[in-house]
């Protein structure tokens, strides 16, 4: 007879094989405001609830907080403020990867998988290179997994979800050829996190710490708590109501973290700079857009596109009561981010291009 256990574990492997990526983080090509006036009245008319910077050059276009941080207590938003970042998490993860080659504990980021667990199934078509650009064919696991932890209760720590996963794999396999397509996926970022664990010998996060956060002083970047105290936070908020406490674990390496205004600038100006990345290693990390405006090629934890002609890296986020997105405009030393604290901003990317296009 199955345990409860094993048949929630039944169901995930289900729910897993039929799951294509709901993840809404990354659309983008959503149609430009013909309206436009200035950034303020672009993001007062599109609800905007959370901090905004838009840097040109040096210099700050705007830096401002919108609507409130915590309503009960009558704090509003302000750039000091942190928030979670979800899927901004990726950038750091793949630059975990990145530490992982300069350590010498991988020889390629085109190793397969196979060389890291040989059960994996078809591990020896995915490489570290699918999994970190979303070409490894493996179903997306979050929306899955949080469905059960919230209706069951049933906890599954990252290694149990990837064991899920590799089931699945297995028993149904993948939803492409490895490399033949794109389809984002949290998986691939949950085995990343796991694998620098594996092979560093260290925490995820100690990790990412180490070799990122600390050198470039990113002192309040790290994995957000659970349940959101403390007047130095936004509370998130869904439908106008503050969400209740979420259990970050279950985003891993695929969106944990949250940070500040003032760390991700510091962050994009690292990404942009000549130091942090080597020529070599930033052609890896940043994919080549196409020629044409409107469309994007995955990277390293970066969507790279051309926007009414502007060169544009970019990432947003989304989890419980959050929604941010980042944009690097590396032939100005520009940079657009914003941080809400309303889950499912829908005119996220609406908003991003309608800015690049009318500002640079």
């Amino acid at each position: 007879m199955k345990t409860r256990l094993q048949t929630i574990l039944v169901l995930a492997l289900l729910m897993i094989a039929s799951a294509c990526s709901n993840d809404d983080d990354n659309n983008p090509n959503p149609p430009v405001t013909t309206d436009y006036t200035t950034a303020e009245a672009l993001l007062d008319a599109n609800g905007f609830q959370g901090s905004i910077l838009i840097r040109k050059g040096g210099t700050d276009f705007l830096r401002k907080g919108f609507g409130m941080a915590d309503e009960a207590a009558g704090i509003l938003n302000n750039p000091s403020l942190v928030y979670r970042i979800g899927s901004m998490t990726k950038a750091f993860t793949a630059m975990g990867l990145v530490n992982l080659k300069r350590d010498g504990l991988i020889e390629s980021f085109d190793q397969p998988l196979s060389d890291f667990d040989d059960e994996f199934p078809q591990g020896d078509k995915i490489t570290l290179r699918h999994l970190v650009t979303h070409y490894s064919g493996l179903p997306d696991y979050i929306g899955v997994i949080e469905e059960i932890y919230r209706n069951q209760n049933i906890y599954f720590a990252p290694e149990d979800i990837y064991e899920i996963i590799k089931e699945s794999a297995g028993e149904d396999g993948l939803l492409f050829e490895p490399g033949s397509a794109f389809a984002y996926s949290n998986s691939g970022y949950l085995i990343l996190g796991l694998l620098i664990e594996e092979l560093t010998d260290m925490d995820y996060n100690d990790y990412i710490q180490e070799k990122v956060m600390t050198p470039l002083g990113l002192n309040q970047t790290t994995i957000g708590d659970d349940d959101i105290q403390g007047e130095g936070f936004a509370k998130g908020y869904k439908g106008g109501q503050v969400v209740a406490p979420y259990l970050m674990e279950l985003a891993f390496s695929a969106g944990e973290f949250e940070s500040t205004i003032a760390d991700l600038e510091k962050w994009g100006d690292a990404l942009m700079g000549s130091s942090f990345l080597s020529p070599d290693e930033k052609t890896d990390y940043f994919a080549a857009p196409y020629t044409e405006d409107d469309f994007f090629t995955s990277g390293m934890g970066w969507f790279t596109i051309k926007l009414d002609g502007t060169l544009v890296y970019n990432h947003g986020g989304n989890i419980d009561g959050f929604t941010s997105i980042i944009a690097l405009l590396p032939e100005t030393n520009s940079m657009i981010i914003m941080l809400s604290n309303q889950e499912n901003w829908a005119p996220v990317n609406e908003v991003l291009e309608t800015l690049v296009v009318n500002e640079f």
